[in-house]
């Protein structure tokens, strides 16, 4: 039997030995992740590896450098969510962003950051967190293309859709979408009765814009502007993006449907990045971008590629 003395001691050991272990515990990172009821984040833990499904061209949220390697506000995001998780980061590209929806359902991928729009057809198969991002849908113009409709002096979205009802030419109205994409969609609603042409990824229907294929494409405001300055040469005066945006849109992280427990993290995730004006960091290392409000408007510096 120990002695009053000694148990006494021996309480004092136990007590410090506790408090370096949670001091301990506090300096790593805090405390291990509790996946709770959630499958998706029980197999990210129990294997060590996220793995994430990437927009596979979509600047700046994704796109490969010069040497081919993986880059962008989505990528940045997927590698801190992985640092807090403990866990490695597997980045998964797939060869179009139509795939992405059906990889997540299969289990390819625990997670989706693609620069993807919450949309209720989507979130009808797939579970959203509140958005990450505000942006909008915009008109590119091409105002050569379209001179024959009236439009090309249209300064924004109500100037083009006034002037094509009034002359009733909205069925000769040529638009440009990614096929799967939101303004797919959208499209009908807001230009209705126009023809609508789908292609195979962003860069061909702005290329197809700028060919005069199509009089304007739609999608969102930073792919626009950025695709623009990247083509300003080509594009000079026949190219120009409506400002503002005409229809809000907001980027959210999609996960596999029944993972209430990994979504409540994931929102807590995006509220510190939004705290901490991380994302808006993150976007500073590919655009010089200025943001204003007004559904929400991005104007991308002069200097950016030069851009003449």
């Amino acid at each position: 039997m120990l002695k009053p003395h000694a148990v006494c001691r021996w309480m004092i050991h136990l007590v410090i030995l506790t408090g370096l272990l949670v001091s301990a515990g506090i300096a790593s990172g805090g405390t291990a992740v509790d996946a709770g009821q959630s499958p998706v984040l029980r197999k990210i833990v129990d294997q060590g590896v996220l793995r994430v499904g990437v927009n596979p061209l979509f600047k700046p949220f994704s796109f490969p450098d010069s040497t081919g390697h993986r880059k962008g506000v989505d990528v940045d995001m997927a590698g801190l969510l992985a640092e807090k998780l403990g866990v490695r980061l597997e980045v998964v590209v797939p060869q179009s962003f139509s795939e992405l929806i059906p990889m997540l359902i299969q289990g390819r991928v625990d997670l989706v950051m693609a620069g993807m729009s919450i949309t209720f057809d989507r979130a009808r198969v797939v579970d959203f967190t509140q958005p990450y991002f505000d942006t909008g849908l915009s008109i590119l113009l091409n105002k050569v293309a379209s001179a024959r409709l009236g439009i090309a002096t249209a300064a924004n979205y109500q100037d083009l859709v006034d002037e094509l009802h009034r002359t009733r030419k909205m069925n000769r109205l040529r638009v440009a979408v990614t096929r799967g994409k939101a303004p797919e969609q959208v499209v009908p609603r807001y230009f209705p009765g126009a023809v609508i042409r789908a292609y195979a990824s962003n860069e061909e229907a702005a290329a197809a814009t700028l060919r005069g294929e199509t009089d304007i494409m739609v999608h969102d405001e930073i792919f626009l502007k950025v695709w623009l300055r990247e083509h300003a040469r080509e594009a000079k005066y026949r190219l120009v993006v409506l400002d503002p945006p005409f229809k809000p849109d907001y980027y959210g992280i999609a996960v596999h449907k029944g993972n209430q427990d990994l979504l409540n993290l994931l929102n807590v995730f995006i509220l510190e990045l939004q705290a901490n004006s991380q994302i808006e960091q993150f976007m500073g290392q590919y655009l010089p971008v200025r943001a204003k409000v007004v559904t929400r408007s991005y104007n991308i510096s002069e200097d950016y590629y030069g851009g003449d």
